[in-house]
């Protein structure tokens, strides 16, 4: 059974000096480290992962407070990701970045991203400077990736304002984020509007699947919302993907499943961030097999990814023939 990782990262080398460069030297409660291709392969080879959809993120994406700063950025980042596919072809993918908040160069960095490069698709962070993914603000950019039947990773960063808590934000806040992505793209209409996006929600979709029936009852309780929305919440919450990285567990998987199905699943593993929960002691653990059975591991694992990664898909398949 192949196995296609939708979420797992890199930090080239420009990456870590600008992280440097702000002063940040931890991203998502895990020390910066140096990260190769070489690296990557021994990672997926030792847990029997076939190929590796990369991004390039830490706390904020690309955006650090400066535009020109993030779009150039973005542009070194994703021309390295594309050298790394043109070397391992059928290893890795990469989900392009896109530097928001500005929206012009956003849409440039869009036809770069997909015109000259040919990458898999693009990654947005859940809120960039405070505004979050499905603000009316970045309307053009959700019309363009529907014009390209785009898929989009959408992957938490750290929030701009939370309180003080005397523990990191990794563990709760970002989940959080993510649920707070999901419900502005619903009561925005922009899952209505721009249906031919293929939405990631990463690690299982926050809290998404779990708050299903809660998120159900607000159209039933009030109705302003009931304005809002074209189709009942359960619909919307299967209109788009969940990965499973950090999200594994009996519990997660069982709501997930019955939450979204196991046609909206795919794999993910978070590396190289989870990097210490992947540890062969633990038998059982990231094995879609025993998680789910052997025909919906193998949606998970890789028939749901090839779906919606039609550029990987022709790769592979030109690999084999």
């Amino acid at each position: 059974m192949p196995k296609i990782d939708v979420h797992t990262h890199f930090l080239p080398e420009p990456y870590i000096e600008t992280l440097v460069r702000h002063d940040i030297n931890w991203t998502g409660g895990v020390d910066l480290a140096p990260w190769t291709p070489e690296a990557h392969l021994r990672f997926m080879d030792d847990w029997g992962i076939d190929v590796g959809v990369l991004s390039c993120l830490a706390e904020t994406g690309v955006y650090f407070g400066d535009q020109r700063e993030a779009s150039e950025l973005a542009r070194n980042v994703n021309d390295i990701g594309a050298d790394v596919v043109r070397r391992h072809p059928e290893r890795f993918g990469v989900f392009g970045a896109v530097p928001l908040p500005d929206v012009d160069a956003a849409l440039a960095e869009l036809d770069h991203i997909y015109d000259d490069l040919g990458l898999d698709g693009v990654y947005l962070v859940s809120q960039v400077d405070g505004t979050y993914v499905g603000d009316p603000k970045w309307e053009p950019v959700y019309e363009a990736l529907d014009n390209r039947g785009a898929t989009v990773l959408l992957h938490p960063v750290e929030p701009k304002q939370t309180p003080d808590l005397p523990w990191q934000h990794w563990i709760g806040e970002y989940v959080f984020d993510t649920t707070r992505v999901f419900m502005t793209l619903v009561f925005n209409g922009v899952l209505d509007r721009y249906p031919r996006i293929n939405w990631i929600l990463s690690h299982g979709g926050g809290t998404v699947p779990y708050l299903s029936h809660r998120l159900a009852a607000a159209p039933r309780v009030v109705e302003a919302y009931r304005e809002l929305v074209r189709r009942p919440i359960p619909e919307y919450l299967r209109s788009v993907y969940y990965d499973v990285a950090v999200a594994d567990s009996q519990v997660q998987i069982n709501t997930m499943a019955d939450a979204v199905g196991t046609d909206r699943m795919l794999f993910g593993t978070d590396w190289i961030y989870a990097d210490k929960l992947f540890d062969h002691a633990r038998t059982g653990e990231h094995d879609l097999t025993h998680l789910l059975g052997a025909h919906a591991a193998r949606r998970v694992a890789s028939d749901n990814a090839l779906r919606i990664l039609p550029r990987l898909a022709e790769r592979l398949d030109a690999g084999q023939s």
